[in-house]
């Protein structure tokens, strides 16, 4: 409960503060150069104000300390460094310039790195909110939303250091906040693949154990730069080989967790496994190549918004669309509906703007010059996308609906199909078997029954599934007596843990329930929507008269077959 109040604390105030970033500009002042090991400039840009001033690559330096380090590091624009360089007989001068607002390239990348970092970070926050509210499994739930806000804040690091007004914050957001966060999210992966897919291996349980060492090396490693930054070794620790040899092996523990992870999902959990697999295999190999000397400076401030990106929604997409929480909470009908709606407007907004250029720049129409003849021309375009607007918004909607819920309508269609085809079985057994199978298959729940009335019990005449069915039901339990006394369908809401949904839909034949079917709980715990009910009301109605119809057939040919 602890974790969970955490999590929710932290993403609830990261999710406004990603907004906030994404709208301030960019305060971060460009040197163009980069201190490495043991003095020496480890990167300088020709573009820079930094090589302007007489700094080369592989010059030998006297690293400034302390407070004068950060603001050097991590001044606004306007920010002046004072570099003291040696030369070859060690003598010292200094070279000085002035940090200046990114420009060029460098500046579109930057602003672009502004907003993949902070909407990565907002989408993180967002998702790891609704898992840790929703989660079906609350153990997997915690860690999945974990990684999550990990990765979230991780990103958000890389917008909020180029808007904040402070050297000092931006020197903790991005240097020193990202080498605790980086190592902390290997820690949570690997707690994470130890109990999913569920039933974890015993590589993966003893990976899972000995995840805390990632954490205690996010800690040591942050404070030693912090140590290294004041006292004037800059970038020491986290370039030294014993770092890096620590980092690799964090890395590859990830990677082998991840590759033992996708080979054993089974079932349910090998498609969404595969894809966690693949996008954090990605987000390993580009962490790998951000750290290379090519990319140093800004250079590959882009690819490390991309890693994160690949970690935070690569356990975004099967923890949402694949058994750990209700997916209908964000791809529902509701949902589609907004999006259309949303894409209406949108079209409304573009059309209004090309026409009103069109207008001004090839006939002259404007509000300047024509006044109410360029008024009256916007109007008619807009009322006449407005008397569209329903039957645009029909076909959007339609799109979008066969897109998201393609695999479930078609399951429905099928079983509204084989509820119309019930009256032509010549065998009742044989239609139920059918209908079983049918209701097997499309919805794919845990697992589907049929019961028939046979005296004074319901006995359970079809299965298939996996999920317990009772043999029987008596005549005056819970279900039957509900069936009986309003025939309609209902579902049972268990109080365990995992919240089973199990549906009864009723037999009915002029007011007497001959039985009922029953679908056991989704793979994803999930509650059944309305037209999955009428789809499965319809296929019990239709299959029950077709039995109770072929079975009183069968009597009467007995009866007559019957010796006098």
């Amino acid at each position: 409960m602890q974790r969970r109040a955490i999590i929710l604390a932290l993403a609830g105030l990261g999710a406004p503060l990603a907004l906030l970033v994404t709208m301030l500009p960019i305060t971060w002042g460009y040197g163009g150069y980069l201190q490495g090991l043991n003095g020496r400039l480890g990167f300088v840009d020709p573009n820079g104000p930094a090589f302007r001033a007489g700094l080369r690559r592989d010059e030998r330096s006297i690293p400034s300390r302390g407070a004068e380090a950060v603001v050097e590091d991590s001044g606004n624009v306007g920010t002046v460094a004072h570099i003291t360089v040696l030369d070859a007989s060690g003598h010292s001068h200094v070279v000085s310039f002035a940090f200046v607002p990114f420009s060029g390239t460098l500046a579109v990348q930057e602003q672009i790195q502004k907003l993949l970092s902070a909407l990565t970070a907002l989408g993180a926050f967002i998702v790891a909110i609704l898992v840790v509210l929703r989660a079906r499994d609350k153990e997997a739930g915690e860690h999945a939303a974990t990684v999550l806000l990990l990765a979230g804040l991780r990103s958000f690091c890389g917008g909020a250091a180029l808007v904040c007004g402070n050297a000092w914050l931006a020197t903790l957001f991005y240097w020193i906040a990202p080498l605790f966060f980086s190592s902390a999210i290997v820690w949570a992966a690997l707690r994470f693949l130890a109990v999913y897919p569920p039933n974890p291996s015993r590589l993966r349980s003893l990976l899972g154990k000995g995840a805390v060492f990632a954490l205690a090396w996010a800690i040591v490693q942050s404070i030693g730069y912090a140590y290294d930054l004041w006292n004037g070794t800059f970038l020491n620790w986290i370039e030294g080989n014993q770092a890096t040899a620590i980092g690799i092996i964090l890395l590859v523990a990830l990677v082998v967790a991840i590759v033992d992870a996708t080979v054993s999902a089974r079932g349910a959990y090998a498609t969404p496994m595969r894809w966690l697999g693949g996008m954090w295999l990605i987000a390993t190999i580009l962490s790998i190549v951000a750290t290379s000397p090519t990319l140093s400076g800004h250079n590959g401030d882009l690819l490390n918004a991309v890693v994160v990106f690949c970690l935070a929604f690569g356990v975004a997409y099967p923890v949402l669309r694949h058994r750990l929480v209700d997916l209908n909470i964000l791809v529902s009908r509701a949902t589609v509906f907004g999006l259309a709606s949303a894409i209406i407007v949108g079209l409304f907004v573009v059309a209004e703007w090309i026409i009103g250029r069109i207008f001004e720049q090839s006939m002259g129409f404007s509000s300047q010059r024509q006044g109410f003849a360029a008024e009256a021309l916007t109007l008619l375009v807009v009322l006449i996308l407005g008397v569209s607007a329903r039957s645009i918004h029909g076909f959007v909607e339609d799109r979008m609906t066969k897109t998201f819920f393609r695999k479930r309508m078609r399951g429905l269609s099928e079983i509204e199909r084989v509820a119309r085809e019930a009256d032509a079985a010549t065998d009742a057994r044989a239609i139920i078997a059918v209908a079983v199978t049918t209701v097997q298959r499309c919805l794919e729940p845990l697992g589907t029954a049929l019961y028939l009335r046979q005296g004074d019990v319901y006995e359970r005449v079809d299965a298939a599934g996996s999920f317990a069915f009772p043999a029987r039901y008596g005549f005056n339990e819970e279900p039957a007596l509900r069936l009986r006394r309003w025939q309609e369908p209902f579902e049972l809401n268990d109080e365990s843990e995992d919240h089973h949904h199990v549906l009864f839909v009723p037999m009915t034949l002029r007011g007497d329930v001959l039985g009922f079917l029953c679908c056991g709980p989704k793979p994803d715990r999930t509650a059944y929507l309305g037209d999955e009910i009428a789809a499965l009301s319809l296929l019990a109605h239709h299959v029950g008269i077709a039995s109770a119809l072929l079975e009183r057939k069968q009597l009467i040919a007995s009866v007559a077959l019957a010796p006098t």
